[in-house]
């Protein structure tokens, strides 16, 4: 598989992966979820992601390497970083206690906060990609329908309904999917207006944080709705974007040069993974 870079938003961290397999982090490392310096031959990369509270940024990081293998760093009290016996993992993705790795069988994996049933996910088979919220987790199945477990107190997983979905991401009590059409479905909380995405077209990809929706349009641009607070939905100008991640307070977004971009908060030095020339 070849290298390419990758961006991952944390709760008040962000991960950067080079293409030479190496990784690096920026803000927040209270438990060590920055301490990535070591990793090498990293192909995916994942920073928890959770709303903005007391406790949040007590969080974790896990890594992907090229043999199918697992590597994690911070907080692990409720064992989210037990993925050392992981194996034959094509795809990862953290919530805020937990973490789910997606074989290439097609079945998936789970550790970590089970209080709301978001790691009951063994039985899940011929999934395509996962997608990890705060108390709650979803997967794609390769006929582009939706399975959800955890949390639904805001209708975040009310998606059985949802066919010929290509793409998936879980906020905080919200859910997204990018149908094949270009089109995006949203579910749950809409206290922000978050989930007001009907209207979106020829979309790419999404990303959903705390309180906001962002996605990446076919050309390159992106849209944003919910909560502008810290101005995380300040990105009406970005252009020639590959990637996009949505924290909690902040979005990042990976340029075709290999360069990013953010907009939002940096009260912990999460921002300055931001490429100085841009």
């Amino acid at each position: 598989m070849d290298l390419l870079n990758r961006i991952s938003s944390g709760s008040r961290h962000s991960v950067f992966l080079n293409t030479d397999g190496t990784v690096t982090a920026f803000g927040n490392n209270t438990n060590g979820q920055c301490e990535v310096h070591d990793w090498r031959n990293i192909i995916g990369i994942s920073a928890a992601n959770v709303h903005v509270a007391l406790n949040t940024g007590h969080t974790h990081t896990i890594g992907l390497k090229e043999d199918g293998t697992v590597i994690a760093v911070g907080n692990n009290q409720r064992g989210q970083a037990n993925v050392t016996d992981w194996y034959d993992i094509r795809q990862i993705t953290t919530g805020w206690s937990h973490s789910l790795g997606l074989r290439r069988s097609g079945q998936v994996v789970a550790v970590g906060r089970n209080t709301e049933k978001q790691c009951e996910v063994s039985c899940w088979e011929d999934i395509v990609k996962v997608a990890a919220g705060d108390w709650h987790s979803l997967g794609l199945t390769n006929k582009g329908t939706i399975i959800g477990t955890g949390n639904n107190m805001k209708g975040q997983i009310d998606i059985r309904e949802w066919n010929d979905i290509k793409d998936i991401s879980c906020g905080y009590l919200h859910s997204l999917g990018v149908k094949i059409d270009g089109t995006v479905a949203a579910t749950g909380s809409n206290k922000y207006q978050q989930c007001e995405v009907t209207e979106w077209r020829n979309v790419h990809s999404v990303s959903a944080g705390s309180y906001h929706s962002v996605a990446l349009n076919k050309d390159g641009t992106v849209l944003a709705k919910g909560s502008n607070q810290f101005g995380q939905c300040n990105i009406e100008n970005w252009t020639n974007i590959v990637e996009i991640s949505a924290g909690p307070t902040y979005t990042l977004g990976l340029k075709e040069d290999g360069t990013v971009i953010g907009a939002g908060s940096n009260k912990y030095g999460e921002l300055n993974i931001i490429t100085p020339s841009t």
